[in-house]
């Protein structure tokens, strides 16, 4: 793996930063391609797209160090994002409202045009776990299989010289069907929200079940609390994100549908 593809004066270039860009231009071109075809406008487009990035990054980065405070010695290592860190369930705690409140300024149809984002949101998210494969990071258990990863680059996040499985391919793989899926759903879509609900559903269930080969235990725990330690942070965020996506797109916005 090559964490870092190159080095200049003053700036690093990352292959995980580079994946992330890479998967912001798919989710970006399926958008406007299905926004075209509905009459929408292109910078509306795309001004949800950066708003929703924008608070999606800041989400990320801010669950990261509630859940990893010893990493930083300071406020500006927080802001930092060159020494990696992200949780993808902050970005979507904060990147989703961000974008719906986008939409509704802009007077867009806020179910479609979720259903527009769960369409390149998947692939995007692939790509981007790719490029969590190449950094190290989020790594999984140490593993006698015979397709377990061995890291060795310094600059690695994952243990190195130790054979783990590579649960970000298992989740990018898993994210490229359920963006088959999406398409599929979007072609023969009964309401509008329905392939929201199914992208949501379908990753809950996913990354439920692939928090259980993670290695990377800093994450921490859902309602310690309450569930002790029965529930990863993600595990936790899982169930609400299925919850919430049968109980707003499946009863409120088929039901919305319906009546019109």
């Amino acid at each position: 793996m090559y964490p870092i593809l190159a080095e200049f004066d003053s700036f690093t270039l990352h292959t995980y930063g580079l994946m992330c860009a890479l998967g912001f231009l798919v989710i970006s071109g399926t958008m406007m391609k299905l926004a075209h075809r509905a009459g929408h406008k292109a910078v509306h487009i795309m001004d949800i797209l950066l708003g929703g990035s924008l608070a999606g990054v800041v989400g990320a980065r801010g669950v990261f160090c509630l859940q990893n405070p010893e990493h930083f010695e300071g406020f500006q290592d927080m802001l930092n994002l060159q020494s990696g860190g992200l949780v993808f369930y902050g970005a979507v705690l904060l990147g989703l409202p961000a974008a719906i409140g986008v939409m509704r300024l802009r007077g867009l149809p806020v179910f479609e045009t979720l259903d527009m984002v769960a369409v390149g949101g998947p692939f995007a998210h692939g790509i981007a776990r790719m490029g969590c494969f190449a950094a190290g990071c989020c790594y999984g258990l140490p593993t006698d299989a015979s397709w377990g990863v061995t890291y060795a680059h310094e600059e690695a996040v994952a243990p190195i010289g130790v054979a783990v499985h590579p649960v970000q391919v298992y989740e990018s793989l898993a994210l490229f069907a359920i963006g088959l899926c999406s398409i599929w759903t979007f072609r023969h879509r009964k309401w509008k929200g329905q392939v929201m609900m199914v992208y949501m559903c379908l990753y809950a269930l996913v990354r439920f079940s692939i928090e259980g080969l993670r290695g990377d235990v800093e994450r921490g725990l859902f309602l310690e609390s309450i569930f002790g330690s029965w529930l990863s942070f993600s595990q936790g965020i899982s169930i609400a994100l299925a919850a919430v996506g049968i109980g707003v797109f499946y009863f409120g916005a088929r039901r919305a549908y319906e009546k019109v």
